[in-house]
């Protein structure tokens, strides 16, 4: 068993968790009260994207982690899991960015 590698990989997944959501909660912060109703939408989408592409980059990580170890079936659906969850996050982006702007 690999433990180094998988250890590594782990704290990079959590590093990449914990700065999105910062960043998820710096940008709701700097959000005002008096935004128009595609803003907010905007924001919605956006946030829904980066969780999106998030969880995308998880599985991604996930496929690492289970090539030596783990189970077989969840390193088969790893990567298809990926590829569908970055890529509906960046049709997400991409329609949050033409509803609401940035």
């Amino acid at each position: 068993m690999r433990w180094p590698p998988i250890i590594f990989d782990v704290a990079l997944t959590v590093l990449v968790w914990a700065a999105v959501l910062t960043a998820l909660r710096q940008r709701r912060a700097r959000m005002v009260a008096t935004s128009s109703p595609e803003a907010v939408r905007g924001r919605r989408l956006h946030e829904a994207a980066a969780v999106s592409a998030t969880i995308g980059v998880t599985s991604f990580f996930a496929w690492f982690i289970t090539a030596s170890t783990g189970p077989r079936w969840l390193h088969i659906l790893s990567v298809p899991a990926a590829l569908a969850f970055i890529a509906a996050g960046a049709i997400v982006a991409g329609y949050a960015g033409w509803v609401g702007g940035p």
